[in-house]
């Protein structure tokens, strides 16, 4: 946006009512400065300027598209100071400025829920003449000041091409100028947003020191509701608001005939000049905050159940919000020792041998205490239960587990059968990973079925419970680990490497799934072991947990087929409704709770079934459940030999877990430890490269007894930017302790070859050879971006397929650019995952990521 120079204020500023500080986010480049400002429309997505994109990705980005996922780092200066989020460009909504003045807008999807305590704005659509002469404010970010300051000015009126123009009330305060862009204008009276700042006037300037600026309104942007649930007021002139913030007027308990006739009397009036243009009336109680912690992978339904309760609770009180449900993403297992731990705000335990350590600050690293908690397909366990903290819990929901095939790959005249007359997982699984040229498997009954070469993926059985569920029944009567070995979890590796899927979560690897069915010249996808809730999901084109976002239905032939075995696990979806002392848990938040609680045991069935569950005590399988989505919607029903059983087993379970341990390949990894000079910097116990070094020390001792390691160090001070500290090769104690000590001693220093060594650390650990069996992975941690390699691109395709795991701290990010890919499309390409990472928690992540890696060795 074209610049001009403003002034200081001479006198503070009174602050803009609630909403609109809350919703205000600075949007930075890729070097960490502020290039202007966002807004928050609905819980998840903003609205800015196409042309503040532009300035955050750098003049030489490509413009978002279908095809590449493009990130903008954001944060809410306002709510949660020096806190960054991830954003993506939804190309859809995405327009350039055009030559008549019409365009320049783009909405943001927030990768993680929005901090604590960012709201939407109210938004308004004046007509032209009631945007004349308004007093307006707005909040931007002039000079790339990352705190913010204030404009207030007035709303001169509508120019050509669709823009309305701004003008200072007075020669004192801040002037519209670069870092405004896409900024929301607030107007005072109405107490909503109308517009966007788009531009400043260089040409015309009727007084120098007061240059007119220029908004877009409301009405020319993309919120309707498609976009999300945005609060918008669809006339400016509304005399009965629907968000009212005040005690309940008289209005508020009049019949709807009565109500509609004093609105039409009030409009009558406003046409003939006889009365003022009264302000939205006050009339709610403020909503109470209800805090739900959800499983990261059922973050986004959860979320969505959450909107259409808090609609429910809405509508029962006659348009008043009485409850903000606020969804956030929390791993079962956190929120499971957060409540035995009584959400402590202690200093929390570093990783070491046997321990891999618990957060620090509850509140800061997992969450708000939770008055409400669905932990997914992950049962508690009876002792988290058993727990005081632990008010009730009942099961809402379920899903059993199928296979998914891409629909293209079925053949009805040979596979509807086996639809309706089910096999077991095993006789399943060999029918769908086996070749047609290997010998045929012989069901109990006797029948011979062929194999298929659909190829299957599965989920990580160390992050995904529904994965550990199918493990009981895929490995049910195998004669021994050597049998599992060849005939599973060969198999299953061999699709996972082929196709770049990823070591994960079910979301994740459906996400895989998503971007291989979107290229149309890429031969069809494998099957992938899934629930059916989560495959209808997928087929609707919905958001696949927290980070996978929307793409549309698939193609046709590429989205997804349910065939259900004989004896299926099925997913259980609870709610745990928690209590906390008094003192940080009002009764009201526990009350709004058991509301919930009752909603979903009731009129909230509906919704789970929309989202493709099916619900106790309710026959119907709602609308989502359809052959055109891929499920059978009277599974269960019309054949009484299929059957759902229970998937919580612990014994099954553990003994599942046991032999995945013994039957899963070893691993060999490459770990690059970044040592320039920045890994200095303090990072509250110690510097960065001191918890870096701890946890290299926990995950050492985690080694299986096949797996292999090496250890790198990285920079500019080292002669070819690497010095080579251990040798790939199996667990040596004696060897590591040295390995530690010597990391103990070692002074940072130098710049960062970042992708230098990512093309030299895999380059090394593709040629150990491709014909042992190995899953190979290099493990880069860095908080710094690249400095020091000339522009070079790393190889990270090959063969044999290495994965590429990226742990970023500091000033290192995942959305820095690799040419025209993120460091994040970069891991994700090879299989690997890029983690954002707290400098005072990377040894929490490093234990973790490697327990995923190679925690799993015959020797454990």
């Amino acid at each position: 946006m074209p610049g001009a120079t403003g002034r200081p204020p001479q006198r503070p500023s009174r602050p803009v009512p609630g909403e609109a500080t809350l919703a205000v986010a600075a949007v930075h480049d890729r070097a960490g400065n502020v290039v202007g400002a966002a807004f928050l429309i609905d819980s998840a997505r903003l609205l800015t300027c196409a042309h503040v994109v532009q300035a955050a990705l750098g003049p030489e980005a490509v413009a978002p598209g279908p095809a590449e996922a493009v990130v903008v780092s954001v944060s809410f200066p306002l709510v949660a100071p020096g806190r960054r989020l991830a954003a993506l460009v939804l190309p859809q909504h995405w327009q350039p400025g055009r030559p008549d003045g019409s365009g320049d807008y783009a909405v943001l999807q927030l990768v993680a829920p929005a901090p604590v305590g960012a709201r939407p704005v109210r938004l308004a659509r004046p007509g032209q003449a009631g945007t004349r002469d308004r007093v307006c404010r707005v909040f931007g970010f002039p000079r790339a000041l990352p705190e913010g300051r204030w404009f207030e000015g007035w709303v001169v009126g509508p120019i050509g091409g669709g823009w309305i123009q701004l003008a200072n009330r007075s020669d004192s305060g801040y002037q519209i100028e670069p870092g405004f862009s896409g900024a929301p204008v607030w107007d005072s009276r109405l107490r909503c947003v109308i517009g966007m700042i788009v531009a400043v006037d260089q040409v015309v300037r009727p007084q120098p020191a007061r240059p007119a600026a220029f908004m877009i309104p409301i009405r020319r942007l993309p919120v309707a509701d498609q976009y999300g649930r945005p609060r918008v007021l669809p006339r400016w002139r509304q005399p009965f608001s629907r968000w009212r913030t005040g005690p309940a007027p008289a209005a508020a308990r009049w019949s709807p005939r009565v109500r509609a006739r004093a609105a039409a009397l009030v409009v009558a009036l406003l046409a003939v000049g006889l009365a003022a243009v009264p302000e939205p009336l006050g009339g709610c109680a403020g909503p109470v905050e209800l805090r739900v912690a959800a499983a990261p992978d059922d973050l986004v339904t959860y979320q969505a159940v959450a909107a259409a309760y808090e609609s429910w609770t809405a509508a029962r009180a006659g348009g008043c919000r009485t409850t903000n449900v606020f969804v956030y993403p929390a791993a079962p297992r956190e929120v499971a020792q957060g409540v035995q731990l009584g959400w402590s705000e202690s200093a929390g335990r570093p990783a070491t041998e046997g321990d891999p350590g618990t957060p620090g600050w509850y509140p800061a690293d997992v969450g708000p205490r939770p008055d409400a908690w669905f932990p997914g397909a992950e049962m508690p366990s009876q002792q988290v239960l058993n727990l005081t903290t632990v008010r009730d819990y009942l099961t809402v929901a379920r899903t059993p587990l199928v296979l998914a095939v891409p629909r293209a790959l079925v053949d009805p005249a040979r596979d509807d059968a086996d639809r309706q007359r089910s096999l077991s997982w095993p006789e399943l699984f060999a029918k769908a990973s086996r070749g047609p040229g290997e010998e045929p498997t012989v069901t109990d009954s006797g029948r011979r079925v062929t194999g298929t070469g659909w190829q299957v993926v599965r989920p990580d059985p160390a992050v995904s419970p529904e994965a550990r569920m199918v493990d009981v029944a895929l490995y049910d009567g195998a004669p021994d680990t050597a049998w599992i070995r060849q005939q599973v979890e060969q198999r299953l590796e061999a699709a996972q490497d082929a196709r770049g899927f990823p070591l994960g979560s079910l979301a994740a690897v459906l996400c895989r799934q998503r971007q291989l069915a979107a290229d149309p010249a890429a031969p069809p996808p494998p099957a992938v072991v899934t629930t059916e809730q989560a495959l209808v999901q997928f087929n609707l084109g919905e958001r696949l947990g927290d980070g996978c976002v929307e793409r549309g239905r698939p193609a046709s032939g590429r989205g997804l087929v349910a065939f259900y075995p004989e004896l299926t696990p099925g997913v259980d979806h609870r709610l745990v409704l928690l209590r906390w002392p008094d003192s940080v848990q009002s009764p009201a938040a526990r009350a709004a709770a058991d509301d919930l609680r009752r909603w979903l045991t009731g009129p909230g069935r509906d919704e789970l079934l929309a989202r493709g569950f099916r619900v106790p005590g309710r026959d119907g399988t709602g609308p989502a459940l359809t052959e055109e989505n891929g499920v059978l919607p009277g599974w269960l029903l019309d054949n009484p030999q299929w059957e759902l059983v229970d998937g919580s087993d612990a014994l099954a379970l553990n003994t599942a877990d046991q032999r995945y341990r013994e039957a899963r390949r070893p691993a060999r990894v490459l770990l690059a430890l970044d040592t320039s000079g920045s890994m200095l910097a303090e990072a509250g116990r110690g510097t960065r490269f001191d918890v870096a070094v701890d946890g290299i020390a926990a995950s050492l001792r985690r080694l299986g007894g096949r797996d292999e390691v090496g250890v790198w160090a990285f920079s500019t001070a080292y002669r070819g930017n690497a010095g080579r500290l251990r040798a790939i090769g199996r667990a040596d104690p004696a060897r590591d302790e040295a390995l530690v000590a010597r990391l103990r001693r070692t002074v940072p220093a130098g710049d960062t070859p970042l992708y230098r060594t990512i093309d030299a650390a895999i380059g090394e650990v593709r040629r150990r050879g491709g014909g042992d069996d190995h899953l190979r992975a290099v493990v880069v941690l860095t908080d710094g971006r690249d400095t020091a390699s000339g522009g070079l691109v790393p190889r990270v395709e090959g063969d044999p397929p290495v994965r590429l795991y990226v742990l970023a701290v500091g000033e290192a990010s995942c959305d820095d650019r690799v040419r025209t890919r993120t460091l994040r499309q970069t891991a994700r390409a090879s299989g690997g995952q890029c983690l954002q990472a707290e400098a005072s928690t990377v040894d929490r992540a490093l234990t973790g990521l490697f327990r995923q890696l190679w925690e799993k060795g015959v020797g454990q």
